[in-house]
């Protein structure tokens, strides 16, 4: 994980309204994007994510990235090897992990995540939000839980020119849950968390 030597804030699991709807769902299902049934978005009103025991939650542009489910097994262990979860990620870190299997796939290598490991790191992204507990109150500022972490190139690598979309604008506002499949007898999946917590010191 990347530094973190600056101002810290309180942390806030407060993610903020979805702009995600039902209909932007559907679209997306007619589209081939998410499967029929799949996701589904959060409640409205809802500020905080909640999923079920079976749920990830994700951002819309996570799938204009290239994200896929269900995810291959050894996009799976890459986030296992780098404790990281689905919401903690930005839309770059899939463009980054397609760019990896694809080029691992192209020269008929075999893709891990120990071989990702190799290429990318986990980088730390540190943003501010402004959270306000209720209406009337003043918003004060805090460290967010959410897409605050990418893949980055190692720094002593020599990589590609970047070419592709790095701004993604206010991307956080349309996030929803998406269903994964949970394993045999524990009933789990490793990107599934009991309740959004906060981030490692």
């Amino acid at each position: 994980m990347a530094s973190r030597d600056r101002t810290r804030f309180p942390p806030t699991k407060v993610i903020g309204k979805s702009y995600m709807t039902r209909g932007m769902i559907e679209d997306l299902e007619r589209r081939g994007v998410l499967g029929v049934g799949m996701a589904r978005p959060p409640p409205e009103g809802d500020i905080e994510a909640k999923p079920n025991h079976d749920e990830v939650v994700v951002f819309r542009d996570f799938f204009i990235a290239g994200l896929r489910f269900p995810l291959d097994p050894v996009v799976v262990e890459i986030f296992k090897l780098f404790d990281v979860y689905t919401h903690q990620m930005t839309p770059t870190s899939f463009v980054r992990l397609n760019l990896y299997m694809w080029l691992s796939k192209t020269y008929k290598q075999k893709p891990s995540a120990t071989g990702f490991a190799r290429l990318f790191r986990c980088h730390y992204q540190p943003k501010t939000v402004f959270v306000k507990p209720n209406e009337d109150a003043k918003a004060t500022e805090a460290d967010p839980q959410f897409g605050v972490y990418t893949f980055a190139f190692h720094t002593q690598l020599p990589s590609p020119v970047v070419a592709y979309r790095s701004r993604w604008g206010a991307w956080q506002t349309m996030w929803f849950y998406h269903k994964v499949p949970l394993e045999g007898l524990s009933g789990t999946h490793p990107l599934v968390v009991k309740e959004i917590g906060f981030l490692p010191e």
